[in-house]
This record gives C-alpha cells, sequence and structure tokens, in this order.
C-alpha cells in the first residue's frame, strides 16, 4: 500500500503586468534532477526544525529568487502526485505570492534561468499536470490581484507570528 507524505511545497510567483497579470517560471540547470525542466519555486519542509508548510514557503521563495512579497495567498486545495520509486503519494501544500510589477529574481544555482510568462504560456511550459492545474488556477483567481477569486485565500505571516 502506497504512504501518504506532505513535506514538499509549491510557491507560484505572480507579477501584475500590462496584458493582466505574468508568473515566474525557473528553470533547473544540468546535472539536477529534472534537468531543463521549467518550474515554479518548490522545496521540502525542514520538518527536524519544526518548520510548517507557510513557513518553508517564505523560506523557499526567499533562497531562490530573493523577491519581496506584496501579498501572500494559500491555494484552497494542495497538489498531488504520485512517485513509484518510493510507492508514496504526495500532498503538496501550495501558495501564491504577489510582488510588485517589475520585479526581478536573483535566482540561485537551484536554477540556470528565470522569465516571466502570462498563465497560459507557463501551464504549457511544464511536465506535471498538477503544477499546470494550479498555474491555471492561480491565473484565474489572480487575474485581478485587488479583487481575488475562488481557488485563492489570502494569508499574512505577519499575523503568524513571522516578522
Amino acid at each position: 500500500m502506497p504512504r501518504l507524505r506532505s513535506n514538499i511545497v509549491a510557491v507560484y510567483i505572480v507579477r501584475p503586468a500590462p496584458s493582466g497579470i505574468e508568473l515566474l517560471m525557473l528553470q533547473r540547470p544540468e546535472g539536477h534532477r529534472f534537468a531543463g525542466a521549467w518550474q515554479t519555486v518548490g522545496g521540502h519542509i525542514e520538518e527536524k526544525q519544526g518548520e510548517t508548510a507557510w513557513q518553508a514557503a517564505l523560506r523557499e521563495l526567499d533562497e531562490e529568487t530573493a523577491l519581496d512579497v506584496e501579498r501572500w495567498f494559500r491555494i484552497d486545495r494542495p497538489e498531488t502526485f504520485y512517485n513509484p520509486e518510493n510507492d508514496t503519494i504526495y500532498l503538496v501544500p501550495a501558495f501564491a505570492a504577489l510582488v510588485s510589477a517589475g520585479s526581478e529574481p536573483a535566482i540561485s544555482d537551484e536554477h540556470r534561468a528565470s522569465r516571466w510568462q502570462n498563465p497560459n504560456e507557463a501551464a504549457a511550459t511544464v511536465d506535471w499536470a498538477a503544477m499546470r492545474d494550479s498555474i491555471l488556477l492561480v491565473g484565474e483567481a489572480l487575474a485581478d490581484p485587488d479583487c481575488p477569486g475562488l481557488g485563492v485565500t489570502e494569508m499574512y505571516p505577519n499575523d503568524l507570528g513571522v516578522d
């Protein structure tokens, strides 16, 4: 019987653009698992340090892009995928981060390139259905960041004990 794990987070970074919104996509470098793949910010929750999913999302975004976030949202449903290598079903808490127009990332060595794309373009570049679905959900829900739609809920990390 497969086991269940929830030790990974995903973060979708959105910025306003003249034609609507854009999502930041990052490309994995050669020599990395998934080399050449375009994806969003993601990483493991540091369970031994007692890190929560939302704390991991804040940390991963800072480590991988160093972008300043104006507003945070949680995606109301987790992503799911099955890994046959370890017979595990993963439940991935996902988040959206709104940054200011014109923001540019300082990407870490975990990636070799970055680009901003509209939601449909970004969804077409990923290799995983769950990521594609989240991109499209975020694109629809944050099409007007001043009036978020269904699928995301604004969250306030400062109210959760983070400065």
